[in-house]
């Protein structure tokens, strides 16, 4: 009886290991963008470009979004995209 529960703590030990590297594979994946290959960078210049963008239709996705990217950004921002999010 006693071997059954050691057995069962090292397979539970083994399994949060698994979740934890899992976990921070997925992490250091999402943070691993490249600084160019189609990422949109935060400058100066990319931030002129899109108040430049917006201000023609402020609901229509820019370039360096895609819709999907386009709307979650929207949905942080309610208060000055009300109307595009109806």
């Amino acid at each position: 009886m006693n071997e059954n529960k050691q057995l069962v703590l090292y397979g539970l030990l083994l399994l949060a290991l698994l979740l934890l590297a899992w976990s921070a594979l997925g992490f250091l994946s999402m943070n691993a963008q490249p600084a160019s290959g189609g990422q949109l960078q935060n400058t100066q210049e990319n931030y002129a470009q899109f108040v430049a963008d917006e201000a023609s239709d402020k609901c229509q996705t820019p370039a360096g979004y895609t819709d999907e990217q386009w709307r979650e950004h929207m949905g942080h921002h309610p208060d000055n995209y009300a109307e595009c999010l109806q």
